[in-house]
């Protein structure tokens, strides 16, 4: 499901991008990847499962980018090394078999 909603949030910016009449802030990307991140650490927690480290060290940087967006430059896009972290998390999950 988790990587699902990250999915979702990458395709999500892709479509709006698409259309002219509407865009998304630059923070949505990062902060959207976070919420979902660490909102899935503290569900497994809750449910006594094991969070494997990069789920919260992903949620803790892309939070910490929408924070600079927010507050530092909002001109500056973090798509790319959203999706860096996003893919980077799957993979670790994969390879640890954590899925």
């Amino acid at each position: 499901m988790t990587w699902a909603l990250l999915v979702a949030a990458f395709g999500i910016v892709q479509v709006m991008q698409q259309t002219e009449t509407a865009s998304l802030p630059n923070w949505f990307l990062p902060a959207s990847g976070a919420l979902v991140l660490l909102g899935s650490g503290v569900a497994q927690s809750a449910r006594r499962w094991r969070v494997n480290p990069t789920t919260w060290i992903g949620g803790a940087v892309l939070l910490f980018l929408t924070l600079v967006n927010v507050y530092v430059d909002p001109t500056r896009s973090f798509f790319g090394i959203s999706l860096v972290i996003t893919v980077l998390v799957i993979v670790v999950g994969l390879l640890m078999n954590e899925t």
